[in-house]
């Protein structure tokens, strides 16, 4: 079963579940296994059945949403060739990251040197490198161990509690990272504090109790100010009015930043039933979004929560625009799970039916083009395939509505029926050309034969009819 096409199948839910950061009370009343925490439990018996390494930068706001991270959010590559020389010492681990993510935000410009390090039980943490703004923190570090880091992901996640200036918080977080080799990794912690402080100096605690399965006491006490970052942001209130099939909701701000482009939403869900399904923070969660020139914004994250199973806020992250468009048009979609599941929340059971997109696929011959078709969506043209040191590049276009979202669902697997595992999940955009993107693979064998295939999308529920504009105005 294929485990990247956005239909959220088995692989896919045990890697969120163990990504995500729940919060008191999420679990209900799992309790299977006496003594154990719930979230525990549930994260050492998923973490064993993970066999794909994938990072995933994600924004999520606990189980509920655990679907919501895979349908809405581009994933950091698991290699990057030659990553160690890209990441000097005082090169900032976060735009690392996200140049390396195609990625377009002037992370480095607005980072904030800490360089502090705690070593406990054979693992040194140091923070880099923090930068903050009005709704994010976002901590670069590295871990270095005495002896081989194991983990059971190419992801080292730090569980930890966090205080800003003086007061604990419910947040959603994410983050990427990499394998500089055996003993260091780099990466960072993306936090969104509901709600962010309203000063503009951050004094954080950040206090980190578990680092790759390995408990410790690695604390820290830095300051970060939101004052840079604010000054170059643009905030738009367009206050437009969403009315769903289930909830009713609010564009309260759309924000430009020298890091990325925000849309946050507030809103109420119609009766108490249909709050967060297990798989969504708001119905019809995925939102393709284009600016004043009709390019699709790139997602990068999404995340959220409801407090009392009646309201509900959500921030959309995509990426850096180079011009600040006059109005930006949003077609709201859906994906259907390719796996049935289920979950309660506030007591009521919801079950999700799945529905699994068809492979559509396409033996790699040499002869091109090579076109794939992605049902209601449009097409893919894969404009050539070349190996040469040690990497197998893919040249292609996507046509059709969505051309960005649809060029994210192109694979190679062999003939065993094994993916080839992309250098990088994040596909190159030309900048000239947007619907233009390339590829990169390991270098494939010469001796073996390999198709390239993306999905049908049967499973992604288009509402133009929900279509709407928000004007830039102020």
């Amino acid at each position: 079963m294929n485990s990247k096409n956005h239909g959220l199948t088995e692989k896919d839910i045990y890697r969120l579940f163990n990504h995500v950061r729940f919060e008191d009370g999420e679990l209900g009343d799992l309790t299977a296994d006496a003594g154990v925490a719930p979230k525990e439990r549930i994260k050492k018996t998923l973490v064993r059945k993970i066999r794909r390494q994938r990072t995933v930068r994600s924004l999520t706001s606990g189980l509920a949403a655990a679907a919501l991270v895979v349908l809405c959010l581009v994933g950091i590559g698991t290699a990057l060739p030659s990553f160690a020389d890209n990441v000097p010492l005082l090169n900032s681990i976060i735009q690392t990251l996200n140049d390396r993510s195609g990625y377009h935000g002037a992370y480095a410009e607005y980072s904030q040197i800490v360089n502090k390090s705690v070593t406990s039980n054979g693992l040194t943490l140091t923070i880099n490198e923090v930068m903050a703004d009005d709704s994010k923190l976002i901590v670069g570090y590295t871990v270095q161990g005495v002896d081989k880091i194991i983990n059971n992901y190419d992801t080292v996640w730090l569980d930890s509690d966090i205080k800003i200036n003086g007061k604990y918080f419910s947040s959603t977080g994410g983050g990427a990272g990499k394998f500089l080799d055996d003993y260091t990794y780099v990466g960072y912690e993306d936090v969104h504090p509901q709600p962010m402080a309203a000063a503009q100096i951050l004094n954080v605690d950040f206090n980190v109790f578990e680092i790759a399965g390995r408990r410790g006491r690695w604390n820290f006490a830095f300051s970060a100010s939101k004052d840079e970052l604010s000054k170059q942001s643009i905030v738009f209130r367009p206050n437009n009015l969403l009315d769903f099939p289930n909830t009713r909701a609010t564009v309260d701000r759309v924000v430009f930043s020298p890091l990325d482009t925000a849309i946050f939403i507030s809103g109420k869900y119609k009766t108490p039933q249909k709050a967060a399904t297990p798989y969504s923070i708001i119905d019809y969660d995925y939102w393709l979004v284009y600016d004043d020139r009709g390019v699709e914004l790139a997602p990068m994250g999404v995340g959220g929560g409801s407090s009392d199973g009646q309201k509900f806020n959500c921030e959309m992250d995509f990426d850096r625009v180079q011009d600040i468009p006059k109005y930006l048009t949003v077609i709201p979609c859906k994906f259907t799970p390719s796996m049935e599941g289920g979950g309660t929340v506030g007591g009521v059971m919801t079950v999700t039916r799945g529905i699994e997109p068809k492979e559509v696929s396409k033996i790699i011959d040499g002869v091109y083009p090579i076109e794939l078709a992605q049902g209601k969506l449009g097409r893919l043209i894969i404009k050539g395939i070349k190996t040469a040191d040690n990497k197998t590049t893919v040249v292609y276009t996507a046509e059709g509505m969505a051309p960005y979202f649809q060029g994210t669902n192109l694979h190679i697997k062999d003939d065993r029926g094994e993916d080839v595992i992309p250098e990088n999940y994040n596909i190159r955009r030309n900048d000239q050309q947007p619907n233009d993107f390339t590829l990169e693979f390991p270098a494939l064998y010469q001796n073996r034969r390999y198709s390239i295939y993306t999905n049908s999308f049967d499973n992604f529920e288009i509402r133009d009819d929900l279509k709407f504009r928000i004007e830039l105005t102020q």
